[in-house]
């Protein structure tokens, strides 16, 4: 016993003299330290269920509502759900000029900036890349990516006509294998130009694949069928 209130008199005599106070100073600041760098490495990112790290600043930059429409958008060209759905990656962006917001493989030069973001969307084991601007009103989707979205009826029936007439090869006996939305740059890369200049007049419409006896035929359609082009390498003969 007598022991044990010594011990507790040499005690609170050296944190009672000076040399004690400031041990004690430097206990408190390390401490402290090390209690506010766990809690800034905790505060500092969030974690995704892919494990995907995005900074709190970043993660909250894409408004909720913008957040919805591209869900939205992912949701109807997979036909997947909206919650089987995940934003893995926000990139706040500059876009040089509507071209490149577009996808634009071959653009101008011109500055003509569109503030906003590109996002990434898990859609099971693929990743859709999206662009889209700062009022959330343009949401575009790279168009390399192949949705589920169908070519409407009347283009693949004149498609189909026309190879149709070209083969010799009746309706019946031919088959579109292959669908892909997309924004050609200007209307010569829509006539298969090799050698195109750089103005963007963009087309929107198809790529299409039709299936011709042994022979794959690529189409290019606008979207109102005005303009049917067969790519001039495929022999017809």
């Amino acid at each position: 016993m007598k022991s044990i209130i010594q011990a507790s008199a040499v005690i609170k005599s050296t944190f009672q003299s000076p040399r004690g106070i400031f041990l004690t100073l430097v206990l408190t600041s390390l401490l402290s330290c090390g209690f506010g760098l766990i809690e800034n490495n905790s505060a500092g990112a969030i974690t995704y269920p892919d494990g995907t790290q995005l900074s709190k600043s970043q993660a909250n930059e894409l408004p909720k509502a913008i957040a919805n429409k591209i869900l939205r958008n992912a949701s109807k060209n997979s036909g997947l759900r909206k919650r089987e759905l995940e934003i893995t990656q926000v990139t706040s962006k500059t876009f040089g000029n509507p071209c490149e917001f577009k996808f634009g493989e071959v653009c101008t030069r011109e500055y003509n900036p569109i503030e906003g973001w590109e996002v990434v969307v898990r859609v099971r084991k693929d990743l859709w890349t999206y662009h889209v601007d700062k009022s959330g009103k343009q949401i575009l989707l790279d168009p390399k990516v192949i949705t589920l979205q169908t070519l409407p009826k009347a283009i693949a029936d004149a498609i189909l006509s026309d190879a149709s007439s070209r083969s010799g090869v009746g309706i019946a006996d031919l088959k579109i294998t292959q669908t892909t939305p997309k924004t050609f740059g200007n209307l010569c890369q829509f006539n298969f130009g090799e050698v195109c200049t750089q103005q963007y007049d963009p087309v929107e419409g198809w790529e299409v694949i039709v299936k011709v006896r042994e022979q794959s035929w690529t189409y290019h359609v606008n979207k109102s069928t005005s303009q049917i082009i067969l790519d001039p390498k495929v022999k017809t003969s």
